[in-house]
């Protein structure tokens, strides 16, 4: 029986499959090496970012980095979708990239005894930051809540006085965030320190007034699991884990303790003395010190 006329060969259909299906492979081969391509050009951009941060203000690099560990604790709580999460991730490490340029003396430098002008970029950073996120395509998410991290629950914040409901949620988490980090881990040399137990009053204190109440509360949850109460904390051997900001003169290293790098900095049995204790709360802002630290607390001299 002569073929159906326009009907190919059995062989030709076989054929046309076999280049479909090649010609599939190399579409999804190519989209997979652009994919690539991609996530590696995010990820530079990333790592240049936080290295220009790094390199000119250390304090701010290593603050980013904290705040973004500290949101993904509560962008999980509030079960944020993904693509919410990384973008309120990459906001948290960069929230402050429009100080970049700033002196660091004027960070640290009393309200009243600032400049116009000091005041004027001070104010502006949150606007700055996010026109500079939104050059970046994969950046646009995080712009909003770069702009809106210094905005308060009650409209009294900057730069748009929005309030409640108003401030995107990720702005608001962020604001949380980087107060409680930014309290925690001054500089050495800033005017003023600022024990655990006090900032957690002042996100308290400030509750309904500065921060969303609901974010507040889901913070102060996360910190009370981190933080057991120091007889739990308390391992078998005599061993406290503590962060750099609760070391004290006469705690004694139960470990040695090691920078980033892997190099040690001071060998287990230090007796932490008053030079120690700043020194190394000199290095918490460049995030150098691999935290916890181990200790035990020295026994008075009997």
């Amino acid at each position: 029986m002569p073929l159906i006329q326009g009907t190919p060969p059995s062989g030709g259909v076989i054929g046309m499959a076999n280049r479909l299906a090649r010609d599939v492979r190399t579409l999804a081969d190519d989209r997979e090496n652009l994919q690539a391509q991609v996530t590696a050009n995010r990820s530079g951009v990333e790592a240049m970012l936080c290295g220009l941060l790094d390199t000119f203000n250390p304090h701010l690099g290593g603050h980013g980095r904290r705040v973004a560990r500290l949101v993904d604790l509560l962008a999980v709580r509030f079960k944020v979708s993904y693509p919410a999460h990384q973008a309120l991730r990459h906001a948290a490490l960069f929230h402050d990239i429009g100080m970049l340029g700033m002196q660091r003396a004027v960070l640290f430098t009393p309200w009243s005894e600032l400049s116009e002008t000091d005041r004027g970029l001070i104010l502006s950073h949150p606007e700055i930051g996010a026109s500079l996120l939104r050059g970046v395509p994969w950046y646009e998410a995080s712009a909003a809540a770069v702009a809106a991290h210094h905005e308060h629950w009650d409209g009294s914040g900057f730069p748009g006085r929005l309030a409640g409901e108003d401030i995107p949620i990720g702005a608001r988490i962020l604001s949380v965030c980087d107060t409680y980090d930014e309290m925690l881990n001054k500089p050495a040399d800033a005017p003023a320190q600022f024990s655990e137990p006090e900032v957690l009053d002042h996100l308290r204190q400030h509750r309904g007034h500065k921060f969303d109440p609901r974010v507040v509360d889901m913070f102060l949850g996360i910190v009370e699991e981190a933080s057991p109460h120091e007889e739990e904390r308390r391992r078998p051997d005599g061993e406290m884990p503590l962060s750099l900001s609760e070391l004290r003169e006469g705690h004694r290293l139960a470990r040695d303790l090691l920078n980033v790098a892997g190099l040690v900095l001071l060998t287990k049995g230090t007796l932490l003395a008053e030079s120690n204790v700043l020194r190394l709360r000199a290095l918490r802002g460049m995030n150098a010190v691999v935290e916890p630290v181990y200790v035990h607390e020295s026994t008075p001299p009997g």
